[in-house]
């Protein structure tokens, strides 16, 4: 258990040590995640994967001792190592991410299916004997039907879907620059100030304040993509 906290708190530490030192490369992506994404789904695609591997890839990495040393001892350019890293994961996310969408609404809806295949069978067992099939098969049919149709779905709804997805990313990432600018550069106090050290044990109020500037960022993308969806 104790391991598992260690683990945690060294990723988070990562994480924050990577946003601090990308600041400004990604607090314009996340502006264009948060206001732009409606003008070109396959660039927020790549964005989203960029910032996955800032938020997900490169602080597990920075947790192999091996790979932190070697950033270390090339600490004035790590800025680059993360965008280079970053560049290259936005592209394989890019090539990935449509056919796992569809593949994943392809069995949820065939897992959905299966069930409901299942449990027409076991309420209605004698009517389903007069099926001209066996229906031991209906799961099955079940499965390939619902997957099909759940898959198609996302497949037409695609860029509404990652539109979403991008506006949920860029406001967390704007709700948290936003507080640390005006911590750091403008000099406001908020809670001992303890999100200029660290994310693990920020103030209550900075904490708030982080969770009203999503909701802020979120209605304000969502509402400029719902503006820009009908002109």
């Amino acid at each position: 258990m104790d391991q598992n906290i260690q683990e945690f708190t060294s990723f988070i530490y990562n994480y924050y040590d990577t946003l601090i030192a990308s600041i400004w490369i990604l607090l314009p992506l996340a502006f264009f995640l948060n206001f732009l994404t409606k003008f070109s789904s396959k660039v927020s695609i790549f964005l989203i994967g960029f910032y996955g591997s800032y938020s997900l890839l490169i602080p597990y990495l920075l947790k192999i001792e091996q790979v932190n040393n070697l950033i270390q001892e090339y600490a004035d350019f790590k800025v680059f190592i993360f965008f280079i890293i970053s560049f290259i994961f936005g592209m394989i996310f890019y090539s990935i991410v449509k056919i796992a969408m569809s593949l994943g609404g392809f069995i949820l809806g065939g897992l959905l299916g299966y069930n409901l295949g299942n449990f027409l069978i076991s309420s209605n067992y004698e009517y389903l004997e007069q099926l001209p099939f066996d229906q031991e098969v209906l799961p099955w049919i079940g499965f390939i039907v619902i997957g099909a149709i759940l898959a198609l779905v996302i497949s037409k709804n695609y860029n509404k879907i990652i539109s979403g997805i991008s506006i949920l990313f860029g406001s967390v990432l704007l709700s948290f620059y936003t507080i640390y600018i005006l911590e750091k550069f403008v000099g406001l106090e908020l809670g001992g100030n303890q999100l200029l050290n660290e994310l693990k044990n920020i103030s209550d109020v900075e904490f708030y304040s982080l969770i009203i500037g999503f909701i802020i960022y979120a209605g304000l993308g969502f509402y400029t993509l719902r503006k820009t969806n009908k002109e």
